[in-house]
C-alpha cells in the first residue's frame, strides 16, 4: 500500500507542477516515508522529521478536541521556513500527514508573510 500511495503522490506531484520534496506519515510515535523527492538526503531530512514531530503532536492534539468555536474543525497548517514550506493535515482518528515542498508553491502565502514580518518585526524579506 505504502509504496502505492508514494506511486500517487509522484504522480499528483509531477502533473500539478508541485514542487514535492516529502511525505511523511506520522502514526502512534512513528514516522514512515510515502514519498521521498530523490535528491532528497534521506539522514537529514528524517532528522528534520523528528524535530518537526513536536509541531505535529500539538496539531492532533487540537485535531482530537474537536472543533474550535466559531471556527470549527483543523484540517490543516503550513510552516514556513527559509527553504521550504511544510504542510500538514492533521486528523483526529487518522495519522497526520507532513508534506514538505518549495517555497516557491506558496509564494503568495511566503510572499504575505514576509510582508508581515518586515511591517511587525522589522525584518527586510
Amino acid at each position: 500500500m505504502y509504496a502505492q500511495q508514494g506511486e500517487l503522490l509522484q504522480q499528483l506531484a509531477t502533473e500539478s507542477g508541485v514542487n514535492l520534496r516529502t511525505c511523511l506519515e506520522y502514526r502512534d510515535g512513528e514516522m514512515r516515508y510515502l514519498y521521498r523527492r530523490d535528491d532528497i538526503e534521506s539522514e537529514g531530512a528524517r532528522d528534520i522529521a523528528r524535530q518537526l514531530r513536536e509541531l505535529y503532536a500539538a496539531e492532533d492534539r487540537l485535531a482530537d478536541s474537536g472543533q474550535l468555536p466559531g471556527i470549527g474543525e483543523l484540517r490543516g497548517s503550513a510552516h514556513y521556513f527559509d527553504e521550504v514550506l511544510i504542510l500538514t493535515l492533521p486528523d483526529a482518528e487518522d495519522p497526520t500527514f507532513g508534506f514538505s515542498v518549495s517555497v516557491d508553491i506558496g509564494s503568495d502565502l511566503t510572499a504575505f508573510l514576509d510582508d508581515c514580518r518586515e511591517t511587525l518585526f522589522d525584518e527586510a524579506a
